[in-house]
């Protein structure tokens, strides 16, 4: 907790830092803006002049300064379509200043912690997102994050990276037991949780996430710690875990654009004929099973698995879920996979589910056995989870 507050307070001094700074370079803006008309060199200042608003842009940007990279979007917007006679012009110079001074009002406002002129401010700049290529696969695939983050600097890192992606709804709490309210019960595209915060830790409501069915039980889950020492190497770890220093926004755009690629290649990959595969109901009681097979489709995103350990749940577990895939172990206690078959084959909403079947042995009586109870397909443990899921995503393309 100390190393995290420790980060925190480095992150607001480093971007109240650059705040201060940003008055100097506001100045130098407005000297820029009001050399414009002048007709020897107005092509280089103008030049020079978008070079320092694109820097603006782009800084205040990482620094989760959302309204301020909005701003610098607006005069970048305004100079990029003036033309020699319009910089000459007392109006348009007069538009551009009127820009920059707001600029400077808007990092006042965030220096001293001014809200109601932020908020009144995002009322007056919001407007749809127009995210380009693998952005906007995020803007539709990753629209609604929740983020649990007791700091305020580190929060307003993400939001302005999120922002950056396209993600539009963007949800905050900074305590671990409220999070998990919500995430069991409504759902998110991911999460991002710091591994400090109140009542219930980021690596144990992970652990929560990951346990329970629940709508957000396969969703990405990012981390965010001040140390990976910190987190407990006996309990289960999210795939994705980023330092909470001052490369944050580095590494937490490097993460989403990876979780896009990933995205994409799970779209790639359920374009097929007739059917698309979205959700599994995996039934064994093996922890370890489990984990495999979550791995295996941790690059497929779109694919949920559903999960459950005692097989005889599985069938009401598979009405309530509705997959459009059931994957059986055969070797299960108290019950057997062949049981679970033959009442899922007896249950006429589920009668025509394809079921796979994963077993130990390569017994060809046992394989004649679940091809007459109906195997779709026959998987052989111990299997690979690099390349399991392409296997099954391809033989469900075929089908």
């Amino acid at each position: 907790m100390a190393a995290d507050r420790e980060i925190d307070a480095e992150l607001l001094a480093e971007r109240n830092s650059y705040l201060r700074e940003m008055q100097s370079d506001l100045q130098d803006i407005e000297s820029l803006i009001l050399d414009l008309s002048l007709a020897n060199g107005a092509a280089e200042r103008k030049q020079k002049l978008a070079r320092k608003i694109h820097t603006i842009k782009g800084v205040a940007g990482s620094y989760g300064l959302d309204l301020m990279s909005a701003a610098a979007h607006r005069m970048e917007d305004l100079l990029a379509g003036a033309n020699p006679s319009l910089m000459e012009n007392n109006k348009f110079v007069d538009s551009l200043l009127a820009h920059n001074d707001q600029l400077a009002a808007i990092a006042k406002a965030y220096l001293v912690g001014d809200e109601r002129f932020l908020n009144d401010m995002r009322r007056e700049y919001h407007e749809p997102s127009k995210p380009q290529a693998a952005e906007a696969k995020l803007a539709r695939g990753f629209n609604r994050v929740m983020i649990v983050e007791p700091s305020l600097a580190a929060l307003q890192l993400c939001m302005g990276v999120l922002k950056e992606f396209g993600a539009i709804n963007v949800s905050s709490v900074q305590d671990g037991y409220e999070a998990l309210g919500w995430l069991l019960k409504e759902e998110f595209d991911a999460v991002i949780t710091s591994l400090q915060v109140p009542t219930i830790d980021g690596q144990s409501l992970f652990t929560v996430l990951r346990a329970i069915p629940g709508p957000n039980m396969v969703k990405p889950v990012i981390l965010l710690t001040a140390s990976s020492a910190a987190l407990d190497p006996a309990r289960a770890q999210p795939e994705h875990i980023i330092q909470k220093d001052v490369g944050l926004t580095k590494q937490l755009r490097a993460t989403l654009t990876e979780l896009v690629n990933q995205s994409l290649q799970g779209c790639a990959a359920g374009k097929a004929g007739d059917g698309v595969l979205r959700k599994i109901l995996l039934v064994d009681d093996s922890p370890e099973i489990h984990n495999l097979v979550r791995l295996s489709f941790k690059r497929f995103p779109d694919v949920q698995i559903v999960a459950v350990a005692d097989p005889t749940s599985a069938v009401e577990a598979a009405r309530n879920e509705t997959p459009d895939l059931i994957l059986l172990d055969v070797q299960m206690t108290p019950i057997s996979g062949k049981e679970v078959m033959r009442d899922i084959k007896a249950t006429p909403e589920l009668s025509d589910l394809p079921v796979a079947f994963f077993t130990g042995t390569d017994d060809p009586e046992e394989k004649k056995e679940l091809a007459s109870l109906g195997a779709w397909q026959i998987f052989k443990k111990p299997f690979s989870p690099k390349t399991f899921s392409d296997h099954l995503l391809n033989l469900f393309r075929e089908r």
